[in-house]
């Protein structure tokens, strides 16, 4: 995830999956709250329990007081077909002439080119979230070009 903007009430976040078991983003106002807690974990669990990030109620509760709204787009292979991914790569290793009959070089090979795919902002599934703040605190520290990793989901 990456901070792409920040201004007055808004944070504009450019999220991109490293893994295809990262399921979709969501416009959720809990969604949008994982993500902004993982830059201060203790915080939210210090102003909305213990334990919050993993409770969807306590979350959701908190996230209602923290964020006015959410929107998203610039979605970008969405939603992300594994399958066809991986059929698309193994086009591409037999367009290079290698032969799935070899399995120690087929799996050689596509492991690496299944490691370039989630290396390429291209081809990466991908969008951009837009949190409009009702607690500008959450802002803090939160400046254009910053990027951290999530495990946020929902």
């Amino acid at each position: 995830m990456r901070v792409s903007r920040v201004s007055g009430d808004t944070v504009e976040l450019t999220l991109s999956a490293i893994h295809p078991d990262a399921g979709e983003p969501s416009a959720s106002g809990a969604f949008a709250m994982r993500l902004l807690a993982d830059t201060d974990p203790e915080r939210l669990d210090r102003e909305a329990g213990p334990g919050a990030y993993w409770d969807p109620v306590a979350l959701t509760a908190y996230a209602d007081r923290v964020i006015a709204a959410v929107s998203m787009t610039a979605r970008r292979n969405l939603p992300f077909d594994e399958g066809e991914a991986r059929r698309t790569v193994e086009a591409e290793l037999r367009a290079h002439g290698l032969d799935p009959a070899d399995a120690t070089a087929w799996q050689a090979a596509f492991l690496d080119a299944w490691s370039a795919l989630w290396q390429d902002p291209d081809r990466v599934p991908s969008a951009v979230l837009e949190i409009r703040l009702a607690d500008l605190s959450w802002l803090s520290g939160t400046t254009p070009g910053r990027e951290w990793d999530t495990a946020a989901y929902g």
